[in-house]
């Protein structure tokens, strides 16, 4: 026979399990975290959404072609810790952005080279992360 009580017991437990949050994620490997590239350019775009916040910008890179650079950044939430604000950065600023650049550069859908981000100057000379060309960035 059935006991009820283990039953509900049972239920609540499997609940609780559904309801954990994932946690599971990709890693920054497709990154090189030794190697950092200076992009001085100007933002097309900057994207204040989750998983990850982005910045792309037509730019002038320490090595690298000029051109588009997509800049995949870490969540909103992580980096308001930071000091980031969702109106940071606006298409038509001009900043120099620090990345980790992908391991194997290739082109992307769009046309733009992509990179992690480490740090940035914003167009008012402000600097958010890491500015001093060493580092490696985090899409936690």
């Amino acid at each position: 026979m059935v006991n009820p009580k283990n039953v509900l017991i049972q239920l609540l437990a499997s609940l609780a399990l559904m309801s954990t949050p994932v946690l599971a994620h990709h890693s920054t490997s497709a990154f090189e975290n030794e190697k950092v590239i200076r992009i001085e350019g100007t933002v097309t775009q900057f994207r204040w959404t989750n998983p990850h916040a982005s910045i792309k910008l037509d730019g002038h890179p320490s090595e690298g072609p000029d051109g588009l650079w997509t800049v995949e950044m870490t969540a909103p939430n992580s980096l308001l810790l930071l000091g980031w604000k969702r109106t940071s950065v606006q298409p038509g600023d001009k900043v120099v952005v620090f990345i980790n650049p992908l391991k194997n550069a290739i082109t992307l859908n769009d046309g733009s080279q992509g990179g992690l981000y480490i740090g940035i100057i914003l167009a008012d000379g402000s600097k958010l992360g890491q500015t001093d060309g060493k580092g490696a960035g985090s899409s936690r």
